[in-house]
């Protein structure tokens, strides 16, 4: 998966946002998120998943499975990661939705004395058929008990259980005394006999993620019906808890989904909500939020003298002519009062960066970035 790398050479970050949605596309990949995890997280990934889920009408049986899957993948992160770790080594968590068949897959630091014990484990799990499972897990629940980060392996077995699938994993040495750990697994339909044992996708999504400071990405449709949780979702993402900062960012954040659900193009009618991508990358700057949808051309000149108009004012003017256009009837058909682009840069105190990359003669991909400063 060569072209996974390309992506992190792209010096333009509007042109990274399209590149990184299209690789999204390619891949089939729905979600990433890096950094530290908590239960309050783990919550808020959870209702994403689930209102996704719910938005493109998944059979309650398959709900069910990816929703155990994640949770054990998850919690086995939370347990085991180490929350000192350096922003290289810092915990990633990706899921994949290809044609209704999903796999999840993560990665975290691990001390290198508990490798060899692990690895017993999930080899153990795998040469396991379904009975065989089964009376591994009684065993292992009556006499082996709970060890001290909550398990002696019997999130492992019940991933394999209820995914259906082997559980795929590698090593990464970092120091004498630490590794990254990589795993990965996917829900398995009873036909489906396809495995693909690779993690080199996977590191290298790692490394995309390490060297250009991404803290989460979203790919997929945006609708009224999921910004409450994708919103929830990117609040945990941004890594300073400063009351004032977080509302910053949060507005900005608000205003760029309202964007992409109220402009952007629907490319195909069997598809419910709008395709686009969102993009958090946290540095010792600040914190960037990134969009982007495809976009009608007919809208393009509009929408480009709203930002260009907004970049343009100084900002002592802005307040002003935010209570202008407040008070400005709404054009006939216009979403919201328009007032968007303002209030991004008062926000963020800096000019709001957009690119538009022409995808056919009826419309263009539009990528819009926001730089919060710490």
């Amino acid at each position: 998966m060569e072209s996974f790398l390309r992506v992190a050479d792209n010096k333009s970050r509007n042109n990274f946002v399209f590149d990184i949605f299209k690789l999204f596309e390619k891949f089939t990949l729905t979600y990433v998120y890096r950094g530290i995890f908590d239960p309050s997280l783990t919550d808020k990934i959870l209702s994403l998943a689930e209102t996704n889920m719910n938005l493109i009408g998944e059979v309650s049986k398959t709900q069910k499975r990816v929703y155990f899957v994640m949770v054990e993948s998850l919690q086995n992160i939370t347990r085991h990661q180490d929350v000192s770790q350096s922003k290289d080594n810092q915990a990633i968590f990706v899921v994949q939705n290809k044609d209704g068949k999903y796999g999840m897959a993560s990665g975290n630091v691990i001390e290198n004395e508990h490798i060899g014990s692990l690895q017993q484990k999930i080899d153990k799990i795998n040469s396991l058929d379904t009975d065989s499972l089964k009376a591994y897990y009684k065993d292992v629940l009556e006499n082996s008990g709970l060890s001290e980060k909550g398990g002696a392996g019997l999130g492992l077995i019940e991933i394999a259980r209820r995914s259906g699938s082997k559980l795929y994993y590698s090593f990464k040495t970092i120091s004498n005394k630490l590794s990254y750990f990589y795993f990965k697994t996917k829900i398995a339909n009873e036909s489906d006999s396809e495995q693909n044992s690779s993690l080199n996708g996977l590191r290298d999504l790692h490394q995309i993620a390490n060297e250009n400071n991404i803290s989460m990405v979203y790919q997929g449709q945006f609708t009224h019906d999921n910004l409450k949780s994708l919103l929830t979702m990117t609040e945990g993402s941004v890594a300073r808890t400063e009351v004032e900062y977080k509302r910053k960012a949060t507005n900005v954040m608000v205003e760029l989904l309202q964007n992409v659900c109220n402009h952007g193009a629907v490319l195909s009618e069997a598809v419910l909500g709008v395709p686009g991508v969102l993009v958090i990358t946290t540095d010792n700057s600040g914190c960037s939020v990134m969009a982007g949808n495809y976009i009608s051309k007919d809208k393009i000149t509009k929408l480009s003298a709203k930002i260009d108009r907004a970049n343009a004012c100084a900002l002592n003017e802005l307040d002003a002519i935010y209570q202008e256009e407040l008070m400005k009837d709404p054009e006939p058909g216009q979403k919201g009062a328009g007032l968007g682009f303002i209030d991004m840069r008062m926000k963020s105190s800096n000019k709001i960066d957009y690119t538009l990359v022409d995808f056919d003669s009826n419309f263009s991909f539009l990528s819009i970035s926001v730089s919060i400063p710490f």
